[in-house]
């Protein structure tokens, strides 16, 4: 939300694709060269985090890909400077490659429909995924009692409950599919009422 409205005046103007390339691998270059220095960008070492995590320093792993998991793993509660730069960096990039695609039918309708309501979905998301969660332990025979405890977000899953990443690929899609409804339909709400000043923040 912060970088929409710094980059609010960037996007108005006419050279803006150049602008938001430029900027989009700066900021991508810049998350390497941090990242491989391996010290500042990653958060306060030693502070306590809000929610535990295990980004830190970056080590060569026994395998390749465990490697790149380590390089890649950023702090993300708050965010760090690694974070930001990894994210906003590829989103920038991203964003000058849709400015040309076609919204009105196909997958950037579809695209279209998250990125008008993108509030409304990260609210509904939560509730659709915590839904999921409960209903798939359910259906496995998995333990979903604690999930019904506030302190769910904070604590190490019980044994025998989790998926592979597949099947978590999976869930991510069904849940794409579930919110597309809602959000293509507050989508079309917010634009019945363009009056309602108050809808464009949610």
């Amino acid at each position: 939300m912060a970088a929409g409205y710094a980059l609010g005046a960037l996007l108005g103007r006419p050279d803006r694709r150049q602008w938001t390339l430029g900027l989009g691998v700066a900021l991508t270059l810049a998350f390497f060269a941090l990242r491989a220095l391996n010290g500042y960008g990653n958060g306060g070492a030693g502070l306590p985090a809000p929610v535990p995590s295990t980004a830190g320093p970056w080590r060569v792993q026994p395998r390749p890909t465990l490697t790149v998991a380590a390089f890649f793993n950023a702090l993300k509660y708050p965010p760090s400077l690694d974070y930001l730069l990894m994210t906003l960096g590829p989103a920038l990039i991203l964003l000058t490659w849709l400015e040309g695609a076609t919204t009105g039918r196909g997958f950037g309708r579809i695209l279209l429909a998250f990125g008008r309501v993108p509030l409304f979905y990260y609210v509904l998301h939560l509730f659709v995924i915590h839904g999921l969660a409960i209903v798939v332990g359910w259906l496995y025979h998995q333990p979903i009692t604690w999930l019904w405890q506030g302190r769910f977000m904070t604590q190490d899953p019980p044994a025998g409950y989790g998926h592979g990443l597949a099947f978590i690929y999976l869930m991510w899609l069904l849940a794409l599919g579930l919110l597309y409804f809602p959000c293509r339909w507050y989508a079309a709400f917010k634009g019945a009422h363009p009056n309602w000043g108050w809808l464009s923040y949610l």
